[in-house]
């Protein structure tokens, strides 16, 4: 059993810079969560997939926190949803991403696998 493990997002262990917004992220034992700060604009195809190395949507599964903002993700097989502050979400692999809207759209996001 791993001990308490309190770490800050404020002093991230990496940051994940984007055209539009960034995300860090901290490690808690096998997990990451990230949080990431969204700028209207940011989209997967322009801001993430340079970093999927080759995939065409997103090969991750995500448990997702909207802190502020609005987001829509697009599922491959055409499924498709709009997520706010205050929604919680799970995201299947194989899906791509863009914020609506003029505000920024922030989301806290906990990751069991290797992200990117």
């Amino acid at each position: 059993m791993l001990p308490i493990t309190r770490k800050h997002l404020a002093e991230p262990e990496e940051t994940m810079p984007f055209k539009h917004g960034q995300s860090v992220l901290v490690r808690l034992g096998d997990e990451e969560v990230w949080r990431s700060d969204l700028e209207p604009g940011w989209n997967w195809d322009e801001d993430l997939e340079p970093y999927a190395e080759g995939a065409t949507s997103c090969p991750l599964t995500h448990r997702e926190l909207v802190i502020s903002g609005t987001i829509r993700y697009l599922m491959d097989d055409g499924t498709e949803v709009v997520a706010s502050d205050g929604d919680a979400l799970f995201i299947p692999p194989g899906h791509r991403a863009w914020v609506v809207g003029d505000e920024n759209c922030v989301l806290i996001d906990w990751q069991t696998e290797p992200s990117f």
